[in-house]
């Protein structure tokens, strides 16, 4: 009399085919998971982050149409510091916040109310993908008038 061997409940003996192509799925799924971001990391371009700038500068010159304000800066912060002393085109977007400081406090003007010779507190972000002309996107401009005279 042949006795059958004992398993435990629930367990299901797999043939040895059925078990090889398991293995296989379960080492692809675990290649894939393990490799997978590493390869799309690779593949995809470097991109520079766009950095934040704040800069202290005199209007220059103002194009309305193209929405862009020319000005020598004066001041800035640590992404400003090879711009010092330089025009910069500076992009001013329609989501762009313009102000002007006065006697009756802050008022919100238009980019062609902004006059060259304007001292301006400019803030926003400098897209560096193409190192060679670096984008100033601009979303607050401070106009604090004309420099005073010197005596």
């Amino acid at each position: 009399m042949l006795r059958e061997p004992v398993r435990a409940p629930g367990r299901v003996r797999r043939p040895p085919a059925a078990r090889i192509a398991l293995l296989a799925a379960a080492v692809a799924l675990l290649a894939f998971t393990v490799a997978g971001p590493a390869m799309a990391r690779a593949a995809a371009p470097p991109t520079a982050k766009a950095r934040p700038f704040m800069a202290q500068a005199t209007v220059t010159a103002v194009d309305v149409s193209a929405k862009t304000l020319t000005a020598k800066v004066v001041k800035g912060n640590r992404p400003m510091k090879t711009s010092i002393g330089k025009d910069v085109t500076f992009a001013v977007g329609d989501s762009a916040v313009i102000v002007k400081i006065g006697e009756q406090g802050a008022t919100t003007i238009s980019l062609g109310a902004l006059v060259a010779g304007d001292r301006v507190l400019v803030a926003g972000r400098v897209d560096r993908t193409n190192p060679a002309m670096p984008v100033f996107n601009t979303w607050l401009v401070i106009d604090r008038g004309p420099a005073p005279l010197k005596a």
